[in-house]
């Protein structure tokens, strides 16, 4: 049996409510105002690690791509940055099942849009954002009074039909800003420093920080003495039925079949995805150790490969940031 995703429902104003309807709908919807984007966004997912001494390499890749192709005029993300670290104090669960459904022989490695890019990515991801999408993505995430839990509330909007199509929505904390140095809280000293056989970082040692040593692309920013971060790495995802997310098809009266103009996660067909912030160790110890920690929220659409291979296939997401 399916299970199906209910929201608790959050609400500006209620329904008058009658004797014979004890169970009103809001007048107003969280997504109600929730616009969702047309555009075709790219997955970017960088396999990385801070033991891995051409890793600065990926991590300039990734900036510059992001400063590329992301519209600042209407201050949208085209670009999903998704940093999986493998063998590090990173690695969460998340990430590892990120390593085993995109799968590479050496880091720093890329996927873009489910395709193996290898380190060139400028190419793929120019011809991906030129796609047009069936369906689109977008979501407001809220933290709790504790501060310990994230609940998003997704939205996805079809724009043609899709038949006979099974999909999945899940949503992701990632964390970033993290200067890459050696951190103790208390407790077993954290080493984060990002080792480099490349002239464009000069390693740090201990609390002196990995920097940038200027000989990088204008396109990224960074300029000498900047300090090295580990930024969009995808820690923990949501309570879901599925490890992928909500089935669509579980909150969609028609099943499989989806149509130009259907929408999920409004009034009358709500998702919201709960992301307790204490689930996984790495987590934990991120926020115990950096309580500036900046967060992202992501949420992405998947679908089920059918080539026969395990795994999902990304479809289209959506991220921002408080």
């Amino acid at each position: 049996m399916k299970h199906l995703a209910f929201a608790s429902l959050a609400v500006l104003a209620l329904a008058s409510c009658q004797p014979q309807d004890p169970d009103p709908l809001p007048e107003v919807y969280i997504t109600d105002s929730l616009t969702v984007s047309p555009k075709q966004k790219v997955l970017v997912i960088e396999t990385t690690g801070t033991w891995c001494q051409y890793c600065p390499n990926g991590a300039q890749s990734m900036l510059m791509a992001i400063n590329t192709f992301n519209d600042s005029v209407n201050h949208e993300a085209l670009i999903i940055p998704f940093a999986s670290h493998t063998g590090d104090p990173f690695e969460s669960s998340v990430q590892t099942a990120l390593n085993t459904a995109f799968p590479t022989t050496g880091v720093p490695n890329f996927y873009v849009q489910n395709v193996d890019a290898g380190q060139d990515i400028m190419g793929p991801i120019a011809g991906a954002i030129d796609d047009e999408p069936k369906v689109g993505v977008n979501h407001v995430w809220v933290m709790n009074s504790t501060n310990d839990t994230i609940y998003v509330y997704p939205k996805v909007q079809f724009f043609d039909d899709s038949k006979d199509a099974q999909y999945y929505v899940q949503s992701y904390v990632l964390v970033t800003n993290i200067d890459a140095k050696e951190y103790n809280a208390g407790g077993p000293v954290i080493n984060l420093n990002q080792v480099s056989s490349v002239p464009i970082v000069t390693t740090g040692s201990g609390a002196i920080p990995t920097k940038w040593t200027g000989q990088v692309d204008p396109i990224t920013k960074k300029v000498a003495g900047d300090i090295y971060q580990h930024d969009h790495i995808p820690m923990t995802s949501g309570l879901t039925p599925n490890a992928y997310g909500v089935e669509l098809d579980s909150i969609n009266p028609l099943g499989n079949d989806f149509f130009e103009g259907d929408i999920f996660g409004s009034k009358f067909t709500p998702i919201v995805i709960k992301i307790p912030l204490n689930k996984d160790i790495q987590m934990q110890a991120v926020r115990q150790l950096l309580p500036n920690v900046k967060l992202e929220v992501a949420t992405l659409l998947w679908a089920p490969r059918q080539d026969g291979n395990p795994g999902v296939l990304f479809v289209n997401g959506h991220i921002d940031h408080k």
